[in-house]
């Protein structure tokens, strides 16, 4: 059986003056941090080695992995990289790389106002389950 202490007066106004976006921002760095250390303690890696194959001294990685020290993106990019694990929910987007004649835009010297009437134009959503369109009213005032 497992009896309950009375929190702490001093720690629960402590956590009571605390902002959430503050709350918020601790404990994902906190949980990023656990996750780094189980990768390492399941590597059986230790933070010297760990901050040697990043090229950073122990103590900054003790740091991280206290919450002491934000990460940053790169950090993080590089730790997921060398323990070959994934921190970031957004790599299931496919990329690809793209050259520099692609990314070139060609403009105009001038641009003129147009007017398009959209009184023929009709949208397209789905509700539950069947797609029904729906005229769009108005005109569109595009630069050409």
């Amino acid at each position: 059986m497992t009896t309950r202490r009375k929190p702490s007066k001093v720690l629960t106004r402590i956590l009571a003056s605390i902002d959430e976006d503050t709350h918020r921002r601790t404990r994902d760095r906190m949980l990023v941090a656990c996750k780094i250390a189980d990768t390492l303690e399941a590597k059986e890696l230790t933070q010297k080695q760990f901050a040697e194959m990043l090229g950073k001294s122990e103590s900054e990685i003790s740091e991280y992995l206290s919450g002491k020290r934000n990460f940053t993106f790169d950090t993080l990019s590089d730790m997921a990289h060398c323990l070959g694990i994934d921190l970031f929910p957004l790599s299931f987007i496919p990329t690809k790389r793209v050259t520099k004649k692609d990314t070139e835009v060609r403009l105009p010297k001038t641009r003129k106002s147009g007017i398009y009437d959209m009184g023929e134009v009709y949208t397209i959503a789905q509700s539950v389950g069947d797609w029904r369109t729906y005229p769009t009213s108005g005109c569109l005032s595009l630069a050409i």
